[in-house]
């Protein structure tokens, strides 16, 4: 008698799925953690959803935003970048989040309903870009 020949783990066609996965894996990951070239020109401040400042990203300084239940945030505009420098919340991930620089980056203190987000340049032509129905 002879030995029954080993079972093959994955056919051809598995191996093809789990390769397509990773593939797809590999390319998402690039496309999120890698910047689109965009130039980060500023910080844009919100609070409660509007917007209550819009600072440049070459200028340094240090502003203190102030909510209407007595909070205070803190943040500093430095060599390009934004932190929150101090907060008085309960969790201060806001402050651990660290330095921020690229385009699409965001500081969220969700205690105080505070959002810093680095935008780019703005476009100097007035034209519509899109229009929504």
């Amino acid at each position: 008698m002879t030995a029954p020949s080993p079972q093959k783990w994955f056919s051809l066609p598995d191996l093809i799925l789990i390769l397509g996965l990773v593939l797809a894996g590999i390319l998402l990951s690039a496309w999120v953690f890698f910047p689109d070239g965009t130039a980060a020109a500023y910080v844009e401040v919100r609070q409660n959803g509007n917007v209550i400042m819009t600072l440049p990203l070459d200028k340094d300084t240090e502003q203190t935003v102030k909510g209407n239940n007595g909070s205070i945030n803190t943040f500093e505009v430095k060599d390009h970048s934004v932190a929150m420098t101090t907060a008085d919340c309960g969790d201060r991930t806001c402050i651990n989040t660290g330095r921020i620089s690229q385009t699409g980056e965001s500081i969220v203190c969700l205690p105080h309903r505070l959002v810093l987000q680095i935008i780019p340049e703005r476009s100097t032509d007035d034209a519509l870009d899109a229009l929504v129905h």
